[in-house]
């Protein structure tokens, strides 16, 4: 991991996200980068090009004042990796994924904002249409979210695919913390009594093949069985308590469903804890 981007509209919620990424970096040697959009003045009041020139041209010297004490805010003195601050130009979510492309960005990190954090941020935000659209990870920080080390981080899988890559982020989060994984393969308990056997059978494989692959490091599975995968996330944090739950995002499968059509039905999921998404093909 090299770049580190996250997104800023100064709220207590982005400054969690950028003490989450500050952390990250001072443990995986990333550099991070500040990011505030913000949209210039167009308007007919300012009367001609020149005033508003001169108005846009104040706004992006107290906005980035406001990034520079940010940073002098949370950034050590001697910190080791590099902090910078960036100004982009409206509209949001083009501005921010087209910089994390053209950056080679390896990881957003960014705050949620609404009940429990996650269900707003997955219900038309400007965070649920980043985690939808980015070719990189995106780190979630909810609202609500107290800073600790991650200890135990839940990877949930759909077990259609590997995903090495995508686990091998997953694994390098956990040596920087020294945290444990646990995989989570959820079925529908109405399945029947067959296709439970072959869901079972399919994550025992794919378990097997995973800790084959990653023999050096210890690997925890868990199935788990239900009606509604809202409530056996849930259930999950009571059973399992988790510092970070990851989900792969999948174009035109189960966890793209999940996220965009469930949460959209304002289903009950709500949790204080941070959420990764890493695309597909990442």
């Amino acid at each position: 991991m090299k770049r580190i981007v996250v997104p800023t509209d100064f709220s207590p919620t982005a400054e969690r996200a950028f003490q989450y990424a500050l952390d990250i970096a001072a443990k995986s040697g990333a550099a991070v980068i500040l990011y505030h959009v913000y949209e210039p003045v167009e308007s007919e009041f300012i009367d001609n090009v020149t005033k508003r020139r001169l108005y846009n041209e104040q706004m992006e010297s107290d906005l980035m004042k406001q990034l520079q004490r940010l940073t002098h805010k949370f950034v050590p003195a001697d910190f080791s990796v590099p902090v910078s601050t960036i100004l982009g130009r409206a509209p949001v979510v083009d501005n921010i994924l087209g910089f994390a492309e053209h950056n080679q960005i390896d990881l957003v990190v960014m705050g949620t904002q609404g009940a429990g954090g996650l269900k707003r941020a997955l219900v038309g935000t400007i965070a649920s249409r980043i985690i939808k659209q980015a070719d990189c990870p995106v780190l979630l920080i909810p609202e609500k979210f107290d800073w600790k080390l991650p200890a135990q981080i839940v990877y949930a899988t759909d077990c259609m695919a590997p995903d090495r890559t995508a686990f091998n982020l997953v694994l390098s989060l956990a040596k920087l913390y020294e945290a444990k994984i646990t995989v989570v393969h959820m079925i529908h308990g109405d399945a029947g009594e067959t296709n439970l056997d072959q869901e079972s059978g399919f994550f025992e494989k794919y378990a097997h093949a995973l800790q084959q692959d990653y023999s050096d490091f210890t690997i925890s599975f868990e199935l788990v069985k239900t009606v509604s995968m809202v409530d056996a996330m849930e259930r999950l944090h009571q059973e399992l308590p988790y510092d970070m739950v990851v989900m792969v995002r999948r174009e035109k499968h189960f966890l793209q469903r999940f996220f965009v059509e469930s949460f959209t039905k304002n289903m009950l999921y709500t949790t204080s804890q941070p959420l990764l998404v890493i695309p597909e093909d990442f």
